[in-house]
């Protein structure tokens, strides 16, 4: 049965340079809420960003599916106290280890599937794999460390991208083995220098986590209000994939305490962009990553018709 469940999520900003909080203070001076969104630019990285994350959850369960359907696995914390999956070569791998003292990662068990079809993960020796991955380990560590400290939960799973400048991404979600719950928030983003050691950038995402049950509900409470006050302006990847993860949910919307957009996020990758007293300007980012026409803009003039005979 298909879940009818949207998430309404409120998220204002609380003192942070030009983006003042006066509003929400309930300042008598405060300006007027902007309708003003974010750019064309923030909402195509938004998007990239959620399909990457959506790409490695997916590529991470089936790695550990495979090692849980293993036979003569060593699941002793001496040898398996991370894992962590990513690109590399146009292959994914998923790795499940150790970080010594001295930093470095020791593979107890590898896994690698071709980039486009992530369900073929298959085990493969720890000694043919094509590089060092303690700088991507050693920044998976820390970054979960913080997590587990800030929001008290242990299940946490990383997602790993190497930036092009060669720095390392790490975000960390609320993980769950209950296929009939999810946790929304508890996220984190840290970007880390290349060796994996020095943290550059440590943004908590949302300051809660919620608990919410994925099972048959009726339409009359199909509704759940989740405010959270927040220090951004637009949708964060995090929220995009979370409906790309569990598409039973049929939209999330977003917006800010100091503007009067909403942003309506769904589970095939779109986002819909709606101005307060204003519809027609609607902005609507399609899954294939272009920008639909508003309804009011002039289509463009048909060519005319050759005239019989004419190449």
């Amino acid at each position: 049965m298909r879940l009818v469940l949207s998430l309404v999520v409120f998220v204002s900003l609380v003192g942070c340079g030009a983006h003042s909080s006066r509003a929400f203070l309930g300042d008598a001076a405060a300006p007027a809420p902007s309708r003003i969104p974010v750019d064309d630019a923030e909402l195509l990285r938004v998007q990239a960003r959620a399909r990457y994350i959506v790409e490695a959850e997916r590529a991470a369960i089936r790695a550990t599916d495979v090692l849980m359907e293993s036979k003569d696995v060593d699941l002793s914390p001496s040898r398996m106290q991370m894992h962590l999956t990513l690109p590399h070569g146009g292959a994914w791998y998923g790795l499940f280890g150790r970080v010594d003292d001295a930093g470095k990662f020791i593979p107890a068990y590898a896994l690698k599937a071709p980039h486009e079809e992530p369900e073929w993960m298959e085990l493969i020796p720890v000694n043919t794999l094509p590089i060092d991955f303690s700088p991507m380990a050693r920044a998976v560590k820390r970054a979960k460390n913080i997590t587990v400290e800030t929001f008290g939960r242990p299940s946490v799973n990383p997602v790993v991208l190497v930036e092009a400048s060669g720095d390392i991404t790490v975000y960390t979600l609320q993980g769950t083995r209950d296929p009939k719950r999810f946790f929304y928030g508890g996220d984190f983003r840290f970007r880390f220098a290349p060796d994996g050691k020095t943290l550059r950038e440590q943004v908590k995402l949302h300051p809660t986590v919620i608990a919410v049950d994925v099972a048959p509900i009726t339409e009359d409470a199909s509704r759940m209000d989740a405010h959270l006050h927040q220090t951004f302006k637009g949708p964060l990847e995090t929220e995009l994939a979370l409906l790309m993860l569990y598409p039973e949910l049929t939209s999330l919307a977003v917006g800010h305490v100091d503007t009067a957009v909403t942003y309506v996020l769904f589970p095939d990758g779109g986002i819909s962009v709606v101005t307060e007293d204003n519809p027609a300007s609607r902005r609507d980012l399609l899954p294939d990553g272009t920008f639909a026409l508003p309804p009011t803009a002039p289509k463009p003039p048909e060519a005319e018709a050759p005239e019989a005979g004419t190449p």
